[in-house]
């Protein structure tokens, strides 16, 4: 009976994972934007959109064109853009 018996080859335990400090270990950031990221996100995205509605609407006299003493011409849709692009620089961070 003996020659019959099979053998089963022991498994071998893995070793314990050592443990980690807490300090080591990735800090779960807060979940959520602060309370002024929305605020200040969509006062950039409007103020961006009323620059170049003005500058339409004013026949590019405003707000910073030829009845101004700074006159920026065209570069107002530059400025009303680059706004609008900081707006959603921000909408990129958002969580």
């Amino acid at each position: 009976m003996s020659e019959n018996k099979v053998k089963t080859p022991k498994l071998l335990k893995r070793p314990a994972k050592p443990a980690v400090p807490d300090s080591v270990k990735a800090k779960k950031s807060k979940e959520g934007n602060p309370a002024w990221f929305l605020p200040v996100t969509l006062t950039f995205l409007v103020v961006g959109l009323v620059w170049i509605m003005v500058y339409y609407i004013s026949q590019t006299l405003y707000p910073l064109g030829s009845g101004t003493p700074i006159n920026l011409g065209a570069g107002n849709i530059i400025v009303g853009f680059g706004l609008m692009m900081v707006g959603f620089g921000f909408l990129t961070r958002w969580k």
